[in-house]
């Protein structure tokens, strides 16, 4: 089995700035473009009430690459690249994201086989009527994107139709400081849906963590077990953390291809999990070491909070897959988000 890509802590010790406390030398502070507040039903909510969540999100451009950041109140991220993402005008008013439809999905745990067991997730799905495309967010904050132009929203108010089981996979995935496999070794169920309201592919994890495919990647009836590409430990700083120590959180990342779809996946040790399409994703391996690029302190409202003193900050760092080119996001809470350098 392949070693773990560990990243040293040399390098990574940078001053604090001012601004939105952009933690990098050189830095470019991330714009807030606009926030949306996001209802979420519970899966035994079957219709909207007075006591339904509400989570704020803010949408940040990355001052470095124009990448469209979305951060909910949960600290759960997704990124829509910056040649895929069709913002507001600077003075446009910003427009109330609408309701498309709900889901409710089931995960097994890892080792379980039936279905009696399994957890019930809630999801709804949205239109941000501000850049065009899809924004999913379950009942637990956690949000996942689809960009406007590979968006194919059928679903109509009374006829919603139900997702699609297509297949499920076991991951194992190791720890920051756990070097190899072993039998100890943590396996994080996934299950993978299509909505069929759209098309789209949905990877849902044991936690509750997910990803959103658009939906021309659809099963390839592919066979095989999904093959595993490297194991990255990546370092995330605390909002206000300044330097990186021995103390500062690490989060072990495992990288496999569905032999399914030809996604490609990045999985963390807390389930959360980002996967490209076949078509934009290049294949990984164990010498793309990742190379740190920037972080940032975002702050984010919760629902129906216009000022900002109340706002919780989250840090975020970024990370360059040399030999992919692709970018990783990584949020102190552990959720990801990766970008294909294609």
């Amino acid at each position: 089995m392949s070693k773990r890509v560990v990243l040293p802590l040399a390098g990574l010790a940078l001053v604090l700035t001012t601004g939105l406390a952009v933690r990098a030398q050189d830095s470019k502070d991330p714009e807030i473009k606009y926030a949306l507040d996001l209802r979420a039903r519970k899966a035994s909510e079957t219709e909207f009430s007075k006591t339904t969540k509400k989570y704020g999100v803010e949408i940040y451009i990355d001052g470095h690459n124009s990448n469209a950041i979305y951060l909910s109140e949960a600290g759960a991220l997704s990124v829509i690249p910056s040649k895929q993402y069709k913002g507001p005008a600077a003075k446009a008013k910003v427009k109330d994201p609408s309701w498309k439809h709900g889901l409710r999905l089931n995960v097994r745990k890892a080792g379980e086989k039936d279905w009696d067991k399994s957890r019930a997730v809630g999801f709804e799905v949205h239109k941000d009527e501000n850049a065009g495309g899809l924004v999913y967010i379950n009942e637990s904050g956690y949000v996942g994107t689809v960009p406007s132009g590979v968006v194919v929203d059928k679903a109509e108010k009374d006829k919603v139709k139900a997702p699609k089981w297509q297949h499920a996979m076991e991951l194992r995935v190791r720890k920051a400081g756990e070097a190899d496999f072993t039998k100890d070794t943590r396996k994080l169920a996934v299950e993978v849906f299509k909505d069929e309201n759209n098309g789209n592919l949905v990877y849902v994890t044991q936690t509750g963590y997910f990803a959103v495919v658009p939906g021309k990647h659809l099963d390839k009836e592919g066979k095989g077990d999904p093959e595993h590409k490297q194991g990255l430990e990546l370092t995330v700083r605390k909002a206000g953390e300044k330097d990186v120590t021995k103390d500062t959180k690490k989060f072990g990342v495992e990288v496999f291809v569905d032999p399914k779809t030809g996604c490609q996946i990045y999985i963390a040790e807390t389930g959360a999990i980002s996967v490209l399409g076949p078509s934009v994703a290049k294949i990984a391996t164990d010498k793309a070491d990742p190379e740190f690029k920037h972080a940032m302190d975002l702050s984010v409202r919760k629902a129906g909070e216009k000022d900002w003193d109340k706002a919780k900050k989250f840090g975020v760092e970024v990370y360059a897959e040399k030999t992919t080119g692709n970018t990783i996001y990584i949020a102190e809470t552990g959720d990801i988000a990766v970008v294909s350098g294609k």
